[in-house]
């Protein structure tokens, strides 16, 4: 499991790459949804490919939904993180 610093470098990281793809700064939180944030599939396809690179783990394509939250996205990190 990922330690707590390393939890908000990951937190930093799914804001960062949110908002580099077209989220609003100040929508971003925890319990938001990647539908709300207007992240299309694209954007879901390109924030797997960030995720391999800045941790080298794989979160799988279909995990993350529409409906996933930003909370979730990080939780995935960590799952894959941990395995």
């Amino acid at each position: 499991m990922l330690q707590s610093a390393d939890l908000d470098s990951v937190r930093s990281f799914v804001v960062r790459e949110l908002v580099d793809f077209g989220a609003e700064p100040d929508k971003v939180a925890d319990g938001a949804r990647l539908e709300e944030l207007e992240i299309d599939s694209l954007g879901v396809v390109e924030l797997t490919a960030s995720i391999r690179r800045e941790f080298g783990v794989d979160v799988p394509l279909e995990a993350l939904t529409k409906d996933v939250t930003v909370a979730g996205v990080i939780a995935l990190i960590q799952g894959a993180a941990a395995a």
